[in-house]
Formats: structure tokens, sequence, C-alpha cells
């Protein structure tokens, strides 16, 4: 994980359906990597996209999306 994020320097691109670029933060969720958390997308792109864009990092098992509080700040 370290190498990957050395290499992608803490960032990666990601490229919507209609064209527009997102620059998303990666970060190590915990002393042992168990997953990478992606924010700031929107809710339309869609599993593949994102699996494709993280398959040449190695390989991706499964993709969840994160149950937030209810008390949480904004909408999610």
């Amino acid at each position: 994980m370290m190498t990957v994020l050395k290499l992608v320097k803490g960032q990666l691109e990601c490229h919507h359906e209609n064209g527009e670029l997102f620059l998303v933060k990666v970060e190590i969720a915990g002393l042992v990597v168990k997953r990478v958390r992606i924010a700031n997308l929107p809710t339309e792109i869609p599993d593949r996209t994102i699996r494709d864009a993280l398959t040449k990092y190695g390989e991706v098992k499964r993709i969840t999306e994160e149950q937030w509080s209810r008390i949480y700040r904004y909408l999610v």
C-alpha cells in the first residue's frame, strides 16, 4: 500500500461519464491495510468505474457503500 500511495502521491484521478475529472484522496484506513476508502465521488459513478481505476494497483475484492450515522452533519 505504501508503494501505491507514493506512486499516486495520495490522490487518483477519476473520470465521470460526462467527462468531468475528480481528484480523489487516497490514504491508509488503518494500521493494517484491510480497506481503501474513497470519498467525494458523485453517487452515480458505477462500481465498475471504481474497480477499473483501482485494479491497476492490485486485486479489488469487494466494493461496498458505507452506512453513515443519521447524526452526520450532511445528508449522505
